[in-house]
């Protein structure tokens, strides 16, 4: 009877537990549960916040890189020959090499190219155009010779030392303006060359490319040449320096681009001009005048819009590459050595 009544009593015990053993045990399951879900759901936000982050780091990126793109659609030409575009490395070693045999050749000139040199060794490292591309400072894509002012427009008053070059060229704007004239006919259109642009025409004719005299196309112009040749700044024996007629036709865009050095200053002297066409040099606008000079540092990020109609016409300058006044006499002479045209 005592065994029968234990076993009624823990049989009773058991049927009054279970429910609450049962319960206790779904409470554990749905516990257990939740915090798994609790953990997945912060691996799903987790996963979602490193997603959004993916997609939003590679959407900047495809901007950047889509901005970049139209900004430097000129930046890069398909001239092989091209000092800035396509041989700037070469251009660099070789004048690394060539200042080493300058300084052996002259053993007192170490002091006088001090900057030269220390340019040269910061300028292995070619500095892109994507680098500086947010901000309106200058970027040259070949060669950066330290310590010089950087200003993006000279005023042809405001500097003696390249006043008497400017006057030279407005004086005779005349005889310049008959020589293009002259290589525009149809007949020497050959000799012109076209620069890459996004949308629209521009063609130039050199009297000086790259340093190199075009003996063919001077025979054509041979006053302006002599003009130019003459004038104390030109700069004119080594790769940066370029004399040019250059042709922007109506609706041309040039993109924004860099020179290949800050060592010089363009002087645009224009021949035949319009309101329509427009410089862009750092953000700040400017436009031709016929007969006046126009000098600006290209090392600066800049740009071209003729927005003129057809009837308006080409924008038509002549481009002298004069040496920026900072620099000395014997800088100078260093800097053609150096960076002597190639295949010299």
């Amino acid at each position: 009877m005592t065994v029968v009544s234990l076993h009624k009593s823990h049989s009773a015990n058991f049927k009054i537990h279970s429910p609450i053993l049962m319960k206790n045990g779904l409470a554990e399951v749905f516990r257990v549960i939740e915090c798994k879900v609790k953990v997945n759901m912060m691996y799903i936000y987790a996963l979602g916040i490193i997603v959004f982050l993916c997609i939003f780091v590679i959407a900047y990126f495809i901007k950047r890189k889509n901005k970049i793109s139209k900004i430097t659609e000129f930046s890069a030409c398909r001239n092989p020959n091209c000092v800035r575009c396509v041989q700037y490395r070469q251009v660099t070693v070789r004048a690394c090499e060539r200042y080493h045999q300058l300084c052996q050749l002259q053993t007192d000139i170490s002091d006088a190219t001090q900057r030269i040199a220390k340019s040269l060794t910061k300028n292995s490292l070619h500095s892109t155009t994507s680098q500086l591309l947010e901000e309106n400072v200058p970027n040259p894509l070949v060669f950066d010779l330290k310590e010089l002012n950087p200003t993006e427009f000279y005023e042809v008053c405001s500097d003696v030392r390249l006043a008497a070059d400017i006057t030279v060229l407005e004086e005779n704007k005349d005889t310049i303006l008959s020589d293009f004239l002259n290589i525009n006919k149809p007949q020497h259109q050959e000799r012109w060359l076209r620069n890459d642009t996004p949308e629209g025409q521009w063609r130039v004719f050199h009297l000086i490319n790259q340093g190199k005299v075009m003996e063919e196309n001077i025979k054509l112009c041979e006053k302006t040449f002599e003009l130019v040749s003459k004038l104390q700044n030109v700069m004119k024996r080594n790769v940066f320096g370029n004399v040019v007629f250059s042709v922007i036709n109506p609706g041309t865009t040039i993109s924004t681009h860099y020179g290949p050095t800050n060592i010089r200053i363009r002087c645009h002297l224009g021949l035949i001009t319009m309101d329509e066409c427009i410089l862009t040099v750092s953000g700040m606008h400017r436009k031709w005048q016929t007969g006046k000079c126009l000098l600006f540092n290209d090392a600066f990020p800049h740009g071209v819009t003729h927005l003129g109609s057809d009837e308006k016409g080409p924008r038509c300058v002549l481009i002298v590459d004069l040496w920026h006044p900072d620099i000395t006499m014997q800088e100078r002479n260093s800097i053609d050595y150096i960076f002597s045209p190639v295949n010299e």
